[in-house]
């Protein structure tokens, strides 16, 4: 028997346990890590993925921090076992520093960029109902090959957030105990709601789809009285198409249609996204804001006074764009600012004036999370920023 195949991302996380262990035992050698730890990157700053992604992210409270903040010998020996590997460690903030690869032009990191770019798009699957800016379409429209590597859960997410962008209502089903319905897709009209009841199977094309699976979500659908949907990253054994299809009301789908949907959801954000930030619903957007009418929609960014308007948004996800300011106080480093709410836009900002950002609500209070910066509804007050803090 051979071996099993290395999954590709398993020398990328030999390398961060790899970097984590060289950390770890300096730590213990010195007493150092008290009040210290590891922590993913993705997880730590919620944020999406450029190029020349950390590996991992160290903080500390205790006196491994002082040690690595100063440069004190100890933390050159741990640099010189860092360099040992490629990697190197370079400070965020003062308790937090972030692991870097020496070779920022490498094929290494390349394989880096492309593993963190992975997770962050299962992050917005999980985070996102429908994805408001099109990114997660995106990826699986240039990747199709990646449906297959996600968790059963998500795949059923994903089917999920593409039928919400083209305007279905959608619920996931619980996991277990549902029927072998793993989602529910219904639209409403005045004529009736028109309900789909589809079976996800995440399978490799080693393992086709049958009749039997396909009589069984028949079966269902009939009983509720809506129209089937199977879904698969494998295929078909011959005849099951031509079986589904005999009475018109189920229907089968693989890989190239996911790819299709994908690409159909990233032209319609691409679209949405446009009309958002054209003139013509961009000023009158604004002519409501300077009428107090849709304050809500300008947020702010403390300490350092920024500002953005949202263009769109979901429960769970929103498109900011980044507009200027004016001082009415201060001066270039310390003072309060407000919004110029005069149509210009920021493009200087990197990745443009429009990202995208996670939307979230706790206690009562709204709040953006985008560009590692939080952003809250502005209150139409002056806002103080201070560039020395």
């Amino acid at each position: 028997m051979g071996k099993s195949p290395v999954r590709p991302d398993a020398k990328l996380e030999k390398l961060v346990a790899q970097v984590k262990a060289i950390t770890e035992a300096w730590g213990n050698k010195h007493d150092l890590l008290h009040d210290s730890g590891h922590k993913d990157p993705l997880k730590h700053y919620d944020s999406e993925p450029g190029d020349g992604e950390p590996l991992l992210t160290f903080w500390s409270e205790g006196e491994a921090r002082r040690v690595l903040y100063e440069g004190m010998a100890e933390a050159d020996e741990l640099s010189d076992e860092l360099e040992k590997v490629g990697v190197y460690m370079e400070f965020d903030d003062s308790v937090t520093a972030n692991y870097y690869l020496i070779d920022q032009e490498s094929e290494l990191q390349r394989q880096f960029d492309a593993w963190a770019q992975w997770r962050w798009t299962c992050r917005l699957i999980e985070a996102d109902v429908a994805d408001v800016s099109g990114d997660v379409y995106s990826y699986f429209a240039q990747r199709p090959e990646d449906f297959y590597r996600l968790p059963h859960r998500k795949f059923e997410e994903l089917i999920s957030s593409i039928f919400a962008a083209r305007g279905w209502k959608t619920k996931v089903g619980p996991g277990s105990g549902d029927g072998g319905v793993d989602v529910r897709v219904w639209q409403e009209s005045p004529l009736g709601d028109s309900l789909t009841l589809i079976q996800a199977k995440r399978y490799g094309a080693h393992k086709p789809i049958g009749l039997e699976a396909v009589a069984a979500l028949e079966a269902h659908s009939k009983r509720e009285g809506a129209n089937g949907l199977f879904v698969t990253t494998s295929r078909y054994l011959p005849g099951t198409r031509d079986w589904a299809g005999r009475e018109g009301f189920l229907q089968l789908a693989d890989t190239t249609d996911l790819q299709e949907w994908c690409q159909e959801a990233t032209h319609l954000a691409v679209k949405q996204r446009a009309h958002a930030m054209a003139m013509e619903s961009f000023l009158p957007l604004l002519k409501r804001i300077r009428d107090g009418a849709e304050l809500n929609r300008v947020v702010c960014c403390s300490p350092r006074g920024g500002f953005c308007i949202v263009l769109r948004e979901t429960t769970t996800g929103a498109l900011l764009v980044h507009i200027p300011s004016e001082v009415v106080a201060g001066d270039a480093y310390r003072g309060s600012k407000v919004p110029l709410l005069d149509g210009t836009v920021i493009n200087e900002m990197p990745g443009g004036p429009v990202f995208r950002a996670l939307r979230k609500e706790s206690g009562g209070r709204l709040h953006y999370w985008g560009k590692r910066n939080y952003y809250a509804p502005w209150d139409g007050l002056p806002v103080g920023y201070d560039h020395w803090d």
